[in-house]
């Protein structure tokens, strides 16, 4: 019997991130992806559509990564958990039943790496409800141009915040990194009963800043402390991430943003990383796939 010839393409592949989505061994550790591949809430907010393939486009490129050592830990399972069908015939019943499967993945997947792929940003709120099961209390880094706190009693990508907070007062804890003031209503920076929130606005970005702003978020976290870094991929400047839902003019620059990471990774965290990226749009990406790129980048950093 000949031995068959390994090609080119095959050996790329075999050192490329995508072939760790097809190792089974219990001996590593799980990065558990949750897709949420819905845009309803964005439509329901007045924003392009498109954001519904964010998680199908995005892992397409990330899996064209390259394999390094410390992503030879990990075995990467992805787990769809949105249903837009049911989103558009009731939306508030589709968020129930969303963070439903949520906490079933989660349930099955213990102590794994989670990372949260949107669709809009109104996939957090089951996100973070599904992990209300398993902690007391929250500690959510935001970084994105609008607070989420919208007011409007019809939930959508602008409300997750806000219906938590109500939901489960006294819990969360709601730290906004990159704040712009033109993208933020005077309704929408109402304060929300039972809920602390502290913004370190785009427009007043000094290093010294971040150090104060995350020592005070040291200072929230215990035993029982869920901490969420969220990505609203419209918080970065458009120039470099210009497929998302509301392209910003004025956004962080990438430096920024691994900065904001590098103190995120710095916590001292009672589980294991948790991470949700939102709003990409592939529709409005470059032909280079640079939004994705970037994002990529940033997931195999916090990696």
């Amino acid at each position: 019997m000949t031995k068959s010839t390994i090609t080119q393409s095959q050996k790329r592949y075999d050192e490329s991130v995508g072939k760790l989505f097809e190792h089974s061994d219990s001996n590593l550790q799980t990065c558990l992806f949750l897709t949420s591949s819905s845009d309803t809430g964005v439509i329901r907010n007045g924003g392009r559509n498109g954001a519904r393939f964010a998680p199908q486009a995005f892992l397409s490129t990330f899996k064209k990564f390259s394999q390094v050592e410390k992503l030879k830990k990990y075995q990467f399972t992805t787990i769809e958990t949105s249903n837009s069908f049911e989103e558009q015939n009731d939306f508030h019943v589709a968020q129930g039943n969303e963070s439903k499967r949520m906490e079933s993945a989660i349930r099955s997947h213990p102590n794994s790496t989670i990372i949260h792929l949107g669709g809009g940003h109104d996939h957090i709120y089951p996100l973070m409800k599904s992990l209300a099961n398993f902690y007391k209390k929250f500690v959510v880094i935001n970084i994105d141009a609008h607070a989420d706190t919208r007011t409007d009693s019809d939930f959508h990508s602008g409300t997750p915040f806000r219906q938590f907070g109500v939901e489960f007062p006294e819990r969360l804890k709601l730290f906004q990194i990159g704040l712009n003031s033109f993208a933020n209503s005077f309704s929408t920076m109402t304060p929300i009963t039972g809920t602390k929130m502290r913004i370190l606005w785009a427009n007043q970005w000094h290093t010294e800043d971040l150090k104060i702003f995350f020592s005070e978020i040291e200072s929230e976290i215990d035993s029982s402390t869920c901490v969420l870094l969220s990505l609203d991929a419209d918080a970065i400047n458009g120039s470099a991430v210009p497929g998302v839902s509301a392209v910003n003019p004025s956004g962080l620059n990438l430096i920024q943003l691994g900065d904001i990471l590098k103190k995120y990774q710095q916590l001292k965290l009672s589980h294991s990383p948790i991470l949700g990226i939102y709003e990409l749009n592939p529709l409005y990406d470059s032909l280079a796939g640079i939004s994705m790129r970037t994002v990529g980048h940033f997931i195999f950093e916090f990696l």
